[in-house]
C-alpha cells in the first residue's frame, strides 16, 4: 500500500486545503525554514501549525490576505474551531530508517536535493525514491559515511 501511493509519478496525495507551493514558496519567495521551522533543529522537519498559516493569511484572527479564497476560508474553519489541519505526509522513509532533518539541513543539504523543486509545484508529489540505493549514492558523492548505523539504529 505504501509503496503504491508515492512515487515520482504517483501524483499529489489531495490535501484537506490547496496549498501552492509555487505560490508561496516560489512566487512570495518564502523560505522553506519559514513554514518547516523544526528542519534545522528536530529529526522531523514538520508539518506547519494553523498557527504558521494564520500569521500570514488572518494577523488579529481576521483574513486578511487573500481571504476570498476557498483556501483561506478553510483556513479559518480550522482556526475558529481550534482544530490542526489534517495535512497528509508526502514524504516518509519506513519506519525501520531514521532520518534526522537536522542533521541534513546543519551539513547544507539543500531542501530540493530530496523534495524537488518545490517552488515550482502546485500540489507537491514525492520527487526521489527515498530508498536505500538512493541515499547511499547521495552520502558517497558527499563523502558521508555509510555504515549501517547511520540509518539504522
Amino acid at each position: 500500500l505504501y509503496a503504491a501511493r508515492v512515487g515520482p509519478f504517483a501524483g499529489a496525495p489531495e490535501q484537506p486545503i490547496a496549498f501552492p507551493h509555487d505560490l508561496h514558496a516560489g512566487k512570495s519567495q518564502i523560505p522553506c525554514m519559514y513554514c518547516h521551522y523544526t528542519a534545522d533543529v528536530s529529526p522531523d522537519a514538520g508539518i506547519p501549525s494553523v498557527a504558521t498559516c494564520v500569521g500570514c493569511h488572518m494577523p488579529g484572527g481576521v483574513p486578511l490576505v487573500r481571504a476570498d479564497s476557498l483556501g483561506v476560508r478553510q483556513l479559518a474553519l480550522y482556526w475558529r474551531e481550534q482544530q490542526p489541519i489534517p495535512w497528509v505526509r508526502i514524504h516518509k522513509v519506513p519506519d525501520h530508517v531514521h532520518f534526522p532533518h537536522m542533521m541534513h539541513v546543519k551539513a547544507g543539504v539543500e531542501c530540493q536535493e530530496c523534495h524537488g523543486l518545490v517552488e515550482e509545484m502546485v500540489e507537491v508529489e514525492q520527487f526521489a525514491s527515498l530508498r536505500m540505493g538512493w541515499c547511499v549514492n547521495c552520502h558517497r558523492e558527499r563523502e558521508a559515511r555509510t555504515d549501517c548505523f547511520v540509518c539504522h539504529y
